[in-house]
């Protein structure tokens, strides 16, 4: 992964990308890594489903930070820079998502694409996959569920692009909550998240994008209960 614009200086603040921007007290942000999109409760928008032979997965990813995180940032940089908390301005980096791609690997660092989806165009530029598996395919989804490194994960094409405009953007990202239900002779597996609240972010909208960066998190780096 790399930390991202070439004319910036990017350090690690509270586990995010942090480097000033052209502006005096303002500041740009990115995340190290992609992730699972969450709701208020925190379960994560994940669902693997098995009923026989049938195996379904269904989950939706993020590249963002949390608000609470951004929050925190902020206090730190103000402390930092000795200015009041109210004139610390920070921003999402200006990217161009090209989007992001579902990974299964052979547990020794080589993936091969599942799955692509287009980014929601917006800061955390959720992505969403939902797709049926072979038996091989599960095989390998439930290791990475186990803790196991190497057998899934999702990766973002991010290019740098030059800031042209400031903007502010709304948002609402929601999934409704599932309920599954088998026989007994048959294994279930589900994970599922309900509401997002909406949110508003700061952000730049961008010129012409540079060279793409790629941003890869492990699935068994998600968070996920243990299968």
């Amino acid at each position: 992964m790399s930390a991202g614009d070439s004319s910036y200086q990017y350090e690690d603040i509270l586990g995010v990308w942090v480097a000033p921007a052209d502006e005096a007290a303002s500041w740009h942000y990115r995340a190290r890594s992609p992730g699972l999109a969450s709701g208020p409760d925190g379960r994560p928008q994940f669902t693997l489903m098995s009923a026989g032979s049938v195996v379904m997965l269904a989950l939706t990813s993020a590249w963002g930070v949390p608000a609470a995180t951004l929050d925190a940032i902020r206090v730190e940089l103000a402390a930092r820079a000795q200015l009041p908390l109210e004139r610390v301005t920070l921003r999402q980096a200006p990217v161009t998502v090209e989007g992001a791609s579902l990974l299964l690997g052979d547990g020794h660092g080589a993936y091969v694409a599942l799955a692509h989806s287009e980014s929601s165009g917006v800061p955390p530029y959720h992505a969403a996959f939902n797709l049926m598996l072979d038996g091989e395919q599960a095989a390998k989804v439930r290791k990475a569920l186990q803790g196991e490194h190497g057998w899934m994960a999702v990766r973002y094409s991010v290019a740098d692009a030059a800031p042209m405009r400031r903007s502010a953007s709304s948002y609402r990202s929601e999934s409704a909550e599932v309920d599954l239900s088998l026989r007994s002779d048959q294994r279930d597996e589900a994970i599922s998240a309900s509401r997002y609240r909406q949110s508003r972010v700061e952000s730049e909208d961008a010129g012409e994008a540079g060279d793409a960066q790629q941003y890869t998190a492990d699935a068994a780096d998600w968070g996920l209960p243990r299968s």
